[in-house]
């Protein structure tokens, strides 16, 4: 084919360029088109971006509303509490609150206390209140005579000087005293204004009180008056403001700075709390009022030069890059579309030429080689055919072009046609090559076979602009192949059938072909015997017995028998049997077939008759094993029930003692007192061990069952860490959690793994003396398999380490036994079952991991929990 720069100088003379003004123009509309398209979308980042602030403003009084919502609930609980128990024994209150662990939930809260409605001439209501205090007795204060008394009876968390809460009158505060009012008028939560956490005095930092009415009625009455008249008190609860706000912007604390007052002005006096500081340069600000139980707050918000820094201005540079880089291009072509329009014309004449030159060679080669050319035209309508194809289509009277296609139609073969239309439709949608063969039925009744090629001609947009193609008389090719066909079939059915092994040897003895039915029975790969001598591929003993078989066989024909044993491609050396015959074009046959079976069957007929005394006797020793075993395992059973019942016996003997001492007439008040705190101690003790005693159970019943999943074990330390924290301030201890920079999800059950991490910690921290810190490692450990996990050499490692007593002498694996405890001998030694390191083990070794216990280099207890990696991945971790 000739290519534009071979055409001659008089088929592509010089042209004058034009175009360059138009080029310029251009350029210059793109310009403008990219400061355009920059400043709208600046315009655009910004107010997305006050659309995301003022979102991200109503997120924020949203949440706060909802936190106050929810404590309304839980305040509800206690209303319902006092209602149904009138009298609330302090320690009841106590555990009551402290199981709700409202300072977890609910950061800021301060205390949750129970203010009792006193008129002044039924004081004497107060006395039960003030006997249920613990060792404490409180009056009224501030002291003066008021139409209505609201004292605080009982409180919890109980502060250090509880003498200044218990007695304080709500109601002697103008600030609670407006809040209380609201809410027995209308009989739902109330919000005070602004006021202190120590209200008795006005001390301490800002804060604000959720008062919710107590009635002596299951409902309160639809009637105000009646509200107010069945109104018994008040449950009050104490937040400080800073922390509450703090806890309403966790996520956003440093894109935004936040203001919360009492009014609409922003007078200092009225400010409950502010985060962040004053951004007075601020691209976004707003405000937002919150109404809740009957008072109105007002959020100030304004964002943080954080925030601001997260404004995606990087978008209209983007924008303006890609119109400028768009420009650039349609710059340049523009400038080539018009030189090469100027060529494609010279080109077309040229290759006109060309074409013509081809035609007339394909024409001859055509006839050379017994084919003919067709040429489909769907736009004209018709198909164009040589002479050769017309004499092959058995067409010798003259058509138009427009009837051949339908002459051609109708001589297929009615089973043919479905499968043709397939064929040209695949060629003509999906471009799929077009090679048929089929048949035609000439006017005479002759069926006739036809092979036809062809190429669709599309344009640019992929339409089929024609179709072209050869076609030729394959009669003759056709009927020989199905011949062959059919003896091939019959061949290969032949050959199913047969089990044996199969060779074919020419006159050398040199291997042509074989049949295998049995792969495994073969010595070696095909590739590696065919086309070689038995000599060179078969053992010499083997080869040489092949050789004379086929000697014999050769000078006096018949079939000559072999045996011989053999490695197979199996690794096992096997027993052939081999028959060969002559061939009579040539060569040798050889059968042969494998008796291995048949011998391994005969001797393990022999096996089974000589050694079925053997049998017998393994059989009996199985039996006293399992007899020995259950022995063992009953043995066990009793050991346990032995211990238990010495267990169980301690507390209850400490119930029933106190409580007979403290039944005995003579014994003073304090006396009883003490037997009921010691019943109660035991009690808890008691009833710690059955929920060991049950979690035992439970591990056990579930051993299979557990949800095992990909968890994410730093995750559950982080929780444990954050729920251990109370437990630890209170022995002036620290907690630390160091997370290793890589980590991988475990394969575990998430809750029960929590309850491992937990009952490690808490041990830790029960075993440590006060004011040393737990530390808690969590990394990868490359190099140590699990058996659970043999394939992969890493593992999630967990240690936690405290500076306690340590571990004694020889009892660390011990130490995971049930009703095992760490120095009991000790008179200090905390109080414990005995069960919890049992059933860490129990679910350790459920998830496929191992746990131990040493003492550490610089003293106190290390334990280590190993658990195999799950694989969904590596995740980096961060440091603590």
């Amino acid at each position: 084919m000739t290519t534009p720069s071979d055409l001659p100088s008089d088929v592509s003379p010089a042209v004058p360029r034009k175009g360059g003004w138009v080029a310029a123009w251009v350029a210059v509309g793109l310009v403008v088109l990219a400061l355009a398209s920059w400043v709208g979308m600046q315009a655009r980042v910004l107010e997305t971006a006050r659309q995301q602030f003022a979102d991200d403003a109503d997120a924020v009084v949203a949440t706060a509303e909802a936190r106050l919502a929810r404590f309304a609930e839980v305040q509800r609980g206690a209303a319902g509490l006092v209602r149904v128990a009138v009298t609330v024994p302090t320690g009841d209150w106590e555990a009551y609150v402290d199981g709700l662990k409202l300072a977890r939930v609910f950061p800021g809260f301060s205390s949750l206390s129970l203010g009792w409605r006193i008129s002044p001439e039924r004081r004497d209501q107060l006395d039960a209140w003030v006997s249920g205090a613990v060792g404490e007795y409180f009056d009224i204060r501030p002291a003066g005579e008021r139409p209505v008394y609201l004292p605080v009876v009982r409180v919890a968390p109980a502060p250090m000087d509880l003498s200044r809460v218990l007695g304080f009158d709500l109601l002697s505060d103008p600030v609670r005293r407006v809040a209380a009012e609201y809410a027995w008028r209308v009989g739902d939560v109330a919000l005070s204004a602004h006021t202190a956490v120590r209200g008795d005095s006005g001390e301490g930092e800002p804060a604000f009180s959720l008062l919710m009415p107590v009635y002596a009625t299951p409902a309160p009455p639809l009637e105000e008056a009646q509200r107010e008249a069945v109104a018994i008190g008040v449950i009050s609860a104490e937040f400080r403001a800073a922390e509450f706000l703090e806890s309403v912007l966790i996520g956003r604390g440093r894109l935004l700075a936040v203001q919360l007052y009492d009014s609409r002005d922003a007078d200092l006096a009225e400010r409950l709390a502010v985060r962040g500081v004053d951004e007075p340069s601020a691209r976004f600000t707003a405000e937002r009022p919150l109404h809740f139980g009957g008072h109105a707050w007002y959020f100030r918000l304004s964002s943080t030069p954080a925030y601001e820094a997260l404004i995606p201005w990087w978008q209209a540079h983007v924008v303006a890059a890609g119109v400028a880089a768009v420009g650039v291009l349609l710059v340049v072509l523009v400038g080539m579309l018009g030189a090469t329009r100027r060529r494609a014309d010279r080109l077309a004449r040229h290759m006109t030429m060309v074409l013509r030159e081809k035609e007339q060679r394909l024409r001859l080669a055509l006839e050379g080689a017994q084919e003919g050319w067709w040429d489909w035209d769907p736009a004209r309508g018709g198909m164009l055919a040589s002479d050769r194809a017309l004499k092959i289509l058995g067409v010798i009277e003259h058509h138009p072009a427009s009837q051949l296609l339908a002459v051609w139609r109708s001589r297929l073969h009615p089973q043919d046609r479905a499968a043709v239309d397939a064929a040209i439709a695949q060629h003509v949608d999906f471009d799929a090559p077009l090679d048929m063969r089929y048949r035609i039925v000439l006017p005479d009744g002759l069926t006739r076979w036809l092979r036809t090629r062809g190429k669709a001609r599309r344009d640019t947009t992929g339409a089929v602009l024609g179709v072209a193609g050869f076609i030729a008389d394959i009669t003759a090719e056709q009927l020989a192949a199905q011949a062959q066909a059919r003896l091939a079939a019959r061949h290969a059915s032949a050959l199913a059938a047969l089990p044996d092994l199969l060779f074919e040897f020419d006159e050398d003895c040199r291997y042509v072909g074989y049949h295998a039915g049995n792969e495994r029975d073969l010595a070696m790969a095909p590739e590696d015997f065919l086309g070689k001598r038995s000599v060179e591929v078969l053992p010499a003993g083997v080869s040489a017995a092949l050789d004379e078989a086929c000697r014999k066989v050769a000078a006096h024909g018949g079939v000559e028998h072999l045996e011989y044993t053999l490695n197979t491609l199996s690794g096992e050396a096997q027993s052939f049997e081999g028959r060969v015959v002559r061939v009579e074009t040539g060569g040798f046959l050889c059968i042969v077939r494998n008796l291995s079976e048949l011998r391994r069957a005969e001797q393990e007929l022999t096996r089974h008759r000589d050694n079925l005394a053997d049998l017998v006797a393994e059989q009996t020793i199985d039996l006293l094993l399992a007899k020995d075993a259950a022995d063992r395992a009953s043995r066990g059973k009793s050991e346990f029930l032995a211990t238990l019942s010495h267990e169980l016996r301690t507390p209850l003997h400490a119930i029933l003692g106190f409580a007979e001492m403290g039944l005995k007439p003579e014994v003073n008040e304090a006396r009883r007192t003490h037997c009921l705190q010691r019943i109660e101690l035991s009690g808890q003790r008691l009833l710690g061990m059955v929920s060991d005693l049950l979690d035992v159970a439970r591990t056990e019943s579930t051993r299979g069952k557990l949800a095992l999943a990909p968890v994410d074990w730093a995750m559950v330390c982080r929780d444990v860490v954050d729920e251990c924290e109370a437990l630890a301030q209170a022995k002036d201890m620290h907690l630390h959690l160091e997370l290793a920079d890589r980590l991988c999800p475990v394969r575990a059950d998430g809750l029960r793994l929590q309850q491992v991490v937990m009952n490690l910690v808490t041990n830790a921290i029960k075993f440590s003396p006060v004011g040393t810190p737990v530390v808690l490692r969590l990394a990868v450990r490359a190099g140590v398999t699990l058996p659970a996990d043999p394939m992969h050499g890493e593992v999630m490692e967990l240690e936690v380490l405290d500076r306690g007593i340590g571990l004694p002498d020889g009892g660390a694996e011990r130490l995971f036994e049930a009703f095992v405890r760490g120095h009991p001998e000790l008179p200090d030694s905390p109080p414990g079952s005995g069960l919890g390191l049992s059933i860490c083990r129990q679910f350790v070794e459920a998830f496929g991991g191992r746990i131990e216990a040493a003492n550490g280099e610089g003293g106190g207890a290390v334990f280590r929990v190993q658990l195999p990696c799950a694989q969904v991945g590596v995740v980096a971790g961060v440091k603590a």
